[in-house]
């Protein structure tokens, strides 16, 4: 082949790949651009309001509720407890709840815990019925995969864009029901991080499928608990910042998966008589750095028992600080607090200010990329 034809064709090739490149630069840029723009046209109420999940019941929540959201400028809600109205009801009560979150022209994430078995919060006409997670991880990935797209189709026509779901938590065999957060109720996908890390990608990547955001939980793990979260304090987890069950976590984050839940446990092996959404460590350096997520992490439940020791207040800040973006609480008793908190903290360190501006531009970036802003 000549030099001038080898010059041609190469020509031909760079202007060729031109397109491919700009159109992925400026897909990027655009979302940034949104998110950007949204945060400016927000009063600082509305910022601190996109740092909130709060439940509502699934079968919907009162005027009183829908007034409270709206007082706080809250920016994403969760619904709580069990339905089984089916999709079109849900996706009434899902657009009512948008109408008093919808803030600035950015819209809510309207959340649910729907992996299966036990944990099926939403049932009804136009939800199907679905197996445990033990039971999914043994399917093949590709029928998962086409499984979870179906699930999360019905989640979508019913007004949900984001499933607090997949556990990529690891019960080992040896243990198995013991566990009382995840093996007693059959929500891990097996037993080794070989079966669990390609179902937890396989699940994330059939609701992306359907335009449902998934969260992985509950980062580093509840797999080996002493007990439940939820219901006790002083809950440990043997997990260490290096440990060989992090891989089914780490292969969430490469499905991608938007979202990482946090665990409210305490980890005697990486940050001694801390929680885990308050530790630093834990929610950066090992989540952000070690492992790379470069999405919204979102606390688990901020009125557990696990977390009842300390304020509402203490709550906000120490999450926050520790690099939580997402503050989920299940009733709205603690936004008052939390709310005058951040606020005030805001104004009096420069450097929180900066915190809480990061987290807030990560959700609005997610939710650029998402669709939920408009304007």
């Amino acid at each position: 082949m000549s030099r001038s034809v080898r010059r041609s064709l190469a020509c031909m090739l760079a202007v060729l790949c031109l397109p491919v490149f700009g159109g992925a630069a400026r897909a990027t840029t655009s979302t940034d651009s949104i998110a950007a723009a949204a945060y400016a046209r927000m009063t600082t109420a509305q910022r601190i309001g996109q740092l909130f999940m709060v439940g509502e019941p699934a079968t919907g929540a009162t005027s009183t509720a829908r007034s409270t959201l709206a007082r706080y400028r809250v920016g994403n809600v969760i619904l709580m407890g069990k339905s089984s109205a089916g999709t079109a009801a849900v996706a009434g009560v899902a657009a009512a709840l948008r109408g008093s979150t919808t803030q600035a022209g950015v819209r809510p994430y309207v959340a649910v815990d729907q992996e299966g078995g036990y944990v099926q919060h939403l049932t009804g006409p136009g939800f199907s019925t679905i197996p445990t997670a033990l039971r999914q991880g043994q399917f093949t990935t590709d029928q998962l995969r086409a499984d979870w797209k179906i699930w999360a189709t019905q989640l979508h026509r019913a007004g949900i864009n984001l499933d607090l779901a997949p556990v990529a938590d690891v019960v080992p065999a040896s243990v198995g029901t013991a566990n009382q957060p995840i093996g007693r109720y059959y929500r891990e996908y097996g037993h080794t991080t070989s079966v669990v890390g390609p179902h937890v990608s396989a699940a994330a990547q059939g609701m992306a499928q359907a335009a449902v955001g998934a969260a992985a939980k509950h980062f580093p793990g509840l797999g080996r608990a002493t007990g439940n979260t939820d219901t006790a304090s002083g809950v440990t987890d043997p997990t260490t910042r290096h440990d060989a069950y992090l891989a089914a976590f780490r292969s969430a984050i490469s499905a991608p998966t938007p979202f990482v839940m946090v665990s409210t446990a305490i980890y005697p092996n990486i940050a001694p008589h801390t929680i885990g959404a308050f530790s630093h460590l834990i929610v950066t350096t090992m989540l952000r750095y070690d492992l790379g997520f470069s999405g919204v992490i979102v606390s688990d439940s901020l009125q557990a028992k696990a977390v009842s020791a300390y304020s509402y207040a203490s709550r906000a800040i120490l999450s926050l600080d520790a690099g939580v973006d997402i503050l989920l609480i299940t009733t709205d008793a603690p936004l008052s607090a939390m709310v005058s908190a951040i606020a005030q903290r805001m104004t009096s360190h420069s450097d929180f200010a900066s915190v809480v501006k990061t987290a807030v531009m990560r959700v609005l970036k997610a939710k650029a990329k998402a669709g939920l802003i408009t304007g």
